[in-house]
């Protein structure tokens, strides 16, 4: 058996606890636990006396208690099931595929809380993801695999906001116009028709393929679409601040955020399927 004394001779000639328990035919941690009574995996703190045992180093023995670390993505092995694992994880490739995607910010913030703002800062990022989707080359313009992917992407982000944002206008918004403008029933229904015409070209933009041409005519659109309503809509709320009182288009505007912050809108406000 290794005694305190054979360890502690070794160290006095020059030999790290390596070096010492290698000739012992032990393990260096073991080697550092005969020589001072200490485990060598620095668990708990050491007091001043046990700090100055003889055979304490001046550095950490963590090193000491257990095999070399050692990176195991660097592994190729590990980086094959890692590739496995990500191939087979549809809900994270559609993370990757969003990631950088959506605009900055809250859809949102705090501090907006009229109707027309809250809707206006929403356009905002409708605008922000229909530039995205046009300024990616598309199919018809050389695109590589990698940019058809982004397309995609901003494509799925860009209807999914519009398939909350569009249901929000039915229920709080286009009412409000029918009953506080003169010609709001008109107003209204022009809106709507536009909501069924765009909510139709974004189901067929979803169910296209990125690398078929037609997903390009229907990138440009929707975006098209968007750009119009959002044009309408800003006239509109031009003449609602005007004539509707401010705690009124605050009240409806923190339903419109609870809502989107809630989730889904109930049964029966949904858009009309197109």
């Amino acid at each position: 058996m290794t005694s305190r004394s054979q360890v502690r001779r070794l160290l006095a000639d020059g030999l790290g606890y390596e070096e010492a328990g290698r000739r012992l035919g032990v393990p260096a941690g073991q080697a550092f636990l005969i020589a001072t009574g200490l485990p060598a995996d620095g668990g708990g703190a050491l007091t001043t006396a046990e700090q100055h045992r003889p055979g304490m180093p001046g550095r950490s023995t963590q090193h000491l208690a257990g095999p070399p670390a050692v990176n195991p993505t660097s592994d190729d092995a590990t980086r094959h099931w890692l590739r496995l694992r990500a191939v087979a994880d549809g809900q994270m490739r559609r993370a990757a595929r969003e990631r950088g995607v959506r605009p900055e910010g809250e859809r949102a913030p705090d501090d907006v809380r009229d109707l027309t703002d809250v809707f206006t800062h929403d356009h905002d990022r409708l605008t922000a993801l229909v530039k995205q989707l046009q300024t990616l080359p598309g199919t018809g313009q050389g695109a590589t695999e990698a940019q058809q992917r982004r397309r995609r992407a901003v494509a799925d982000v860009l209807a999914g906001t519009l398939a909350s944002h569009a249901p929000a206008e039915r229920r709080c918004l286009w009412p409000l116009v029918r009953e506080a403008l003169d010609d709001g029933a008109r107003s209204a229904d022009r809106a709507l028709e536009q909501d069924d015409e765009e909510a139709r070209t974004r189901a067929e933009l979803r169910r296209t393929p990125p690398d078929d041409e037609d997903f390009d005519a229907l990138a440009e659109r929707v975006g098209a679409q968007v750009r119009r309503h959002i044009a309408f809509a800003d006239a509109v709320f031009a003449r609602l601040r005007e004539t509707v009182p401010e705690d009124v288009r605050e009240r409806l505007g923190a339903e419109v955020v609870r809502a989107w912050r809630d989730g889904p809108p109930p049964p029966g406000t949904q858009e009309a399927p197109p």
